[in-house]
Parts: structure tokens; C-alpha cells; sequence
């Protein structure tokens, strides 16, 4: 399940109140609410389960969900991380990690004509054919969250000589608030939440003279 799902599935039942007790909530209402059959809405409520986000429960003949202590927190860390890119839209929401090595495929990737062209004309952007790896810190993995959640620049995907390739969703930022670049939210990813990737017109280890372990903070910039 993509966070953006997670997080309106978790929106809509604290507005149908079980953040605050159990309810009595049926699989067609919150279908109704979602726009999602029946069916589709029981896979996800055993997902959010299986995180441990809500409990489900029977309580006579009533099938009961209530919003775990996690999925509570959940609901209060977007609410901070909004309440923050709001009161400080302008100055872009602040990320920090590590650089690491990736697996090399950025640079096969960013070596094709329909994604090149894209960039050019969306990020205005020749980017250097490959991408720089940012592993998160903890708080801003959470925060990075925000940008699934917030529009971007869509950069779409498409099908070549029987291939498909996957599209991403980009924000225009600056690495050491130094040295402009994009952030990369890639449909189809080998990586976990953690990482970060970016592109560039320059070779930012080159450029930054980064290597291995360096800590970078990342300034992305987003509107709506």
C-alpha cells in the first residue's frame, strides 16, 4: 500500500472516530468513502492491521475497528510535518541523510531519450547520467513521507520495444543549499523509504567533492 492510501484510509477512519473508541464501521460505508469495493477495502484493513495501525475485533454481532496507539502517532506526525511545510512553505522542507552507492541503475535509466526529455522539459534540467543515494536519518524518512502526499512534477512513465517503464514524481531542491538538483520519487524502486534520490546537471560527488558517509541536507521545494 503506497503511504498516500495509508494515510487517507487513516484520515477517513478518525473522521468516522476510531481514534478516539472502537466503531462499528462496515466494509461498504468505508468503501462508499473511499471509492473502493468492498473487497478492496477488507485487503486494506488487514494490511493496516498487519502494521499494526488498527485492531479489529468482534463484539457481539458487531465487527469492530478501533485506531492503535501507532496509528495514532501516525495521524500526529503528518499533522506536525503539514503544520510545518504550511508555516514554511517558502524555505522548502529541510532533509538530512548520509551519501552512500547505490546500485548503478540511474545511470541506465537517466540515459533515455523519453525520461531525458522529460526533464528537459519539466525540470529544465540535462541531468548528469546518474543519480546521488541519500540514506535518511530517521525524522526525515518521516518527513519524506510529506512529499507522496503533496503535488510534484510528473514525470511519466511509458512501454519501448516491449519494455515498460515506470514513471516518478520530481521536486526541484538544492543539496547543501548550494547547488541546484531534483528529487526523484520513483514509482518502481529497489530501495525502502530511507533513501533519497537525486539528479543533477553536474556529478554532485565531483561537484560537492562528497564521498561515502558524508552528511547532506537536501532543501526540496514543492507547491500546489
Amino acid at each position: 500500500m503506497k503511504v498516500w492510501e495509508r494515510v487517507f484510509i487513516m484520515y477517513t477512519l478518525a473522521l468516522l472516530g476510531v481514534h478516539s473508541k472502537p466503531m462499528n464501521i462496515t466494509t461498504e460505508e468505508l468503501g462508499r468513502r473511499l471509492g473502493l469495493t468492498p473487497q478492496s477495502v477488507s485487503r486494506k484493513l488487514i494490511e493496516l492491521e498487519n502494521e499494526g495501525l488498527i485492531k479489529r475485533m468482534t463484539m457481539g454481532r458487531y465487527k469492530m475497528i478501533v485506531m492503535t496507539r501507532q496509528g495514532y502517532e501516525l495521524l500526529l506526525q503528518l499533522h506536525r510535518a503539514l503544520s510545518d511545510l504550511l508555516e514554511r512553505r517558502g524555505e522548502g522542507l529541510v532533509l538530512r541523510g548520509r551519501v552512500f552507492t547505490g546500485l548503478g541503475e540511474g545511470r541506465k535509466y537517466l540515459s533515455i531519450e523519453e525520461y531525458r526529455r522529460q526533464f528537459l522539459e519539466k525540470l529544465n534540467m540535462d541531468p548528469y547520467p546518474g543519480t546521488l543515494n541519500i540514506r535518511l536519518d530517521s525524522d526525515s524518512t518521516k518527513m519524506k513521507g510529506v512529499l507522496e502526499i503533496v503535488p510534484g512534477i510528473i514525470i511519466k512513465g511509458f512501454r519501448k520495444n516491449d519494455v515498460e517503464y515506470g514513471g516518478a514524481k520530481a521536486f526541484k531542491a538544492t543539496i547543501n543549499d548550494s547547488v541546484p538538483c531534483a528529487v526523484l520519487l520513483i514509482d518502481r524502486t529497489h530501495y525502502g523509504r530511507e533513501v533519497l534520490e537525486i539528479i543533477s546537471n553536474y556529478y554532485l560527488r565531483g561537484k560537492l567533492g562528497l564521498v561515502d558517509g558524508d552528511l547532506v541536507t537536501v532543501r526540496v521545494f514543492y507547491t500546489w
